[in-house]
């Protein structure tokens, strides 16, 4: 069945894609249009929402426009962009490029020159000082902190940038092989799990062995040989933050090594929401052996009316949970991958 779409600003289309991930700032959509007339009716930097329904899927800008033909056939094609591109691609100009006492949405509010818009999921840690680097954009400048505190930096559909700490929502209906699922592909992989990883940091304040040499260690108790990772903590250290930043390291590792692609008929679950990036969905499909709940990391829903187009799909890129920092699923797909240990902190003298 397809979607009733309204894209603003733009004539009709032929086909369109539109992919968003829990990984990425920017979300962005290609679409064919149908030409019409002499010229060319769209120009870079135009304003676009899209609309499936009453449900808002992207809010932002045309970024390329490319029109072609030949003796007999004519086309025109743009990609679209969310606004939260501004935040990827321009340099933050401020006064004075500090911030003190503020957690990091405070920090990305008072960077946001540009008028992007902030949105977070709930309490962070406040940071007792952050001092934006020349030329830095309001990401670079936000990433290097949310690498240490487990947060995830995507965008909304209204083009804002939102800071998450876990996912946003629970999918009903699921996946089964047998009932919605297309196509199907798993990975399970070794690559990105430590047997340990151990965080060290500085702190600017103390003079004790915790703040002079502090590190925090977690354990992946799925890996059986040794494979250690050490990490220098980005930012003021103090042990509540390294052991998060390891914690966050090894959950990773962990949620990485069962991934899986999937292609179903539409793009909404079984309670008509659509697909979204970091929500949880429950994935039955004993032949590529998963079974339990998996994380969306990334969306394409992709509509083609044409003769032979396939129609309204979604394609879904889903990890374990705790690959965006949710808790292990512990289903039947999770008995190869042991939950991570528990994190002990170290102070060891260096």
């Amino acid at each position: 069945m397809l979607e009733e779409l309204t894209i603003t600003g733009l004539p009709p289309y032929k086909s369109i894609s539109i992919t968003s991930s829990a990984e990425e700032a920017v979300r962005n959509a290609t679409i064919d249009l149908v030409p019409a007339g002499s010229g060319v009716p769209v120009r870079p930097g135009q304003a676009v929402t899209i609309k499936a329904g009453g449900d808002l899927l992207l809010t932002g800008y045309v970024r390329d426009v490319q029109p072609s033909h030949d003796a007999v056939d004519r086309k025109l094609s743009v990609t679209l962009v969310s606004r939260t591109v501004d935040a990827t691609e321009c340099s933050v100009d401020h006064p004075t490029g500090e911030v003190l006492k503020q957690d990091l949405a405070g920090i990305a509010k008072t960077f946001d020159t540009l008028g992007v818009g902030v949105e977070s999921d709930g309490s962070l840690p406040v940071e007792p000082r952050h001092k934006l680097r020349t030329g830095e954009t309001l990401f670079e400048t936000i990433e290097r902190r949310a690498r240490g505190r487990g947060i995830l930096i995507y965008d909304t559909p209204k083009g804002k940038l939102k800071l998450a700490t876990k996912p946003e929502g629970t999918h009903s209906g699921g996946l089964i092989w047998g009932k919605n699922i297309e196509q199907a592909s798993s990975s399970i992989t070794e690559y990105g799990r430590h047997s340990e990883v151990r965080v060290r940091g500085q702190s600017t304040d103390g003079t004790d062995k915790q703040q002079l040499r502090p590190e925090a260690v977690a354990r992946d108790a799925g890996v059986s040989r040794k494979r250690p990772l050490i990490i220098a903590h980005e930012g003021e250290t103090t042990i509540d933050r390294i052991k998060k930043r390891a914690d966050w390291q090894v959950k990773r590792g962990a949620g990485y090594a069962a991934t899986a692609s999937i292609t179903t008929t539409g793009w909404r679950d079984g309670g008509g929401v659509i697909w979204q990036r970091n929500w949880l969905v429950y994935v039955e499909d004993p032949w590529i052996g998963i079974e339990g709940m998996m994380v969306i990391k990334s969306v394409t829903l992709t509509q083609d009316s044409s003769d032979g187009g396939q129609g309204t799909v979604a394609m879904l890129s889903l990890a374990d949970p705790r690959a965006l920092g949710g808790e292990n699923p512990r289903g039947k797909t999770a008995d190869a991958y042991g939950a991570p240990g528990a994190i002990t902190p170290e102070y060891e003298d260096q």
